[in-house]
């Protein structure tokens, strides 16, 4: 496994993190499984050198934070924990309450790095920030991040506190963020944690054209790689991907989430996990690289989607 500093903090975090929104969420990602197979899940990413773990108080209405406070009770002080919750709660009168919610949940007594979920056109990212600062004075948790921003809110958020880390969507098919808030990640050392680095699945390779969610699968209705048209063009991508997984001798997800982690400004991947099978499979992502011609040929086609 490799490891970064995260931002301007001292804390040192593994090139992927466990993503836990699939554990103890229900169906929002296909099938669902009894929570001791999540926790041995965990336990095999720890295992593999995997450091970082990633849920949210909206994940099963807080029930990821639970499994992930079960999982991680006795390794607490060697593992990293983000979490986070929705601007509305992250203001006078409430901010502690939902971050001593959170705690409870994690059966911890401090988060590593607490971030504002999405940005909330209602409420001043001033508010957001002071409140955060305030948990951090306290000891309750160690960092702030923000997921979901663009590069307004990121230069907003800045001028009211130390903002460690941004969590965006990134993904060979999910770019956005390379026009201008990755180049203020770096010009500002903030570090970055990608969410959807595999395209929520898209990029593992083993869905067809015809493929049939199940009904809960927020695939169906939620996510725009899924929607119609460019679910079929990023299919067609796939097939050509898959020539430079057979020439690397890796799955088509080791090409994703490799290409992520191997990005200029990015600290660490989260990549989410069911089972053990798939934690192993998601660590041998890293210890390799790309040619640069091969590099710049995957970056142009996935450009294109």
């Amino acid at each position: 496994m490799e490891y970064k500093r995260l931002g301007k903090t001292d804390i040192n975090v593994s090139a992927i993190t466990f993503g836990c929104w699939a554990i103890g969420a229900g169906k929002e990602w296909g099938s669902n499984l009894d929570d001791s197979d999540y926790i041995r899940t965990v336990l095999k990413a720890y295992e593999n050198g995997v450091n970082f773990f990633d849920t949210a108080s909206g994940y099963g209405n807080g029930h990821s934070e639970e499994v992930l406070g079960k999982a991680i009770h006795d390794i607490r002080d060697k593992v990293i924990i983000s979490s986070k919750c929705a601007s509305s709660s992250l203001i006078k009168g409430k901010t502690e309450d939902s971050i001593d919610s959170s705690l409870k949940r994690l059966n911890t007594d401090y988060i590593d790095v607490f971030l504002i979920h999405w940005p909330n056109p209602d409420i001043d990212i001033s508010e957001n920030m002071e409140q955060l600062m305030l948990m951090k004075e306290k000891g309750k948790i160690r960092s702030i991040g923000v997921s979901n921003y663009t590069v307004n809110h990121l230069r907003k958020a800045v001028k009211y506190g130390q903002v460690d880390v941004f969590q965006p969507c990134y993904n060979l098919y999910w770019r956005q963020i390379e026009k201008q808030s990755l180049p203020f990640c770096i010009d500002h050392d903030i570090a970055v944690m990608t969410y959807s680095s595999i395209a929520s699945g898209l990029l593992t390779g083993k869905f067809t054209s015809d493929w049939k969610f199940e009904k809960e699968d927020m695939r169906n209705e939620y996510i725009a790689l899924f929607k119609k048209e460019v679910y079929e063009k990023a299919i067609e991508i796939n097939e050509k991907l898959k020539v430079y997984a057979k020439r690397y001798q890796k799955s088509l997800t080791q090409i994703a989430i490799n290409w992520v982690i191997n990005q200029p400004g990015i600290t660490t991947a989260i990549v989410g996990a069911k089972t053990p099978e798939q934690v192993i499979e998601n660590v041998k992502a890293i210890g390799w690289t790309l040619s640069e011609e091969d590099y710049d040929s995957i970056d142009k086609m996935t450009m294109k989607v």
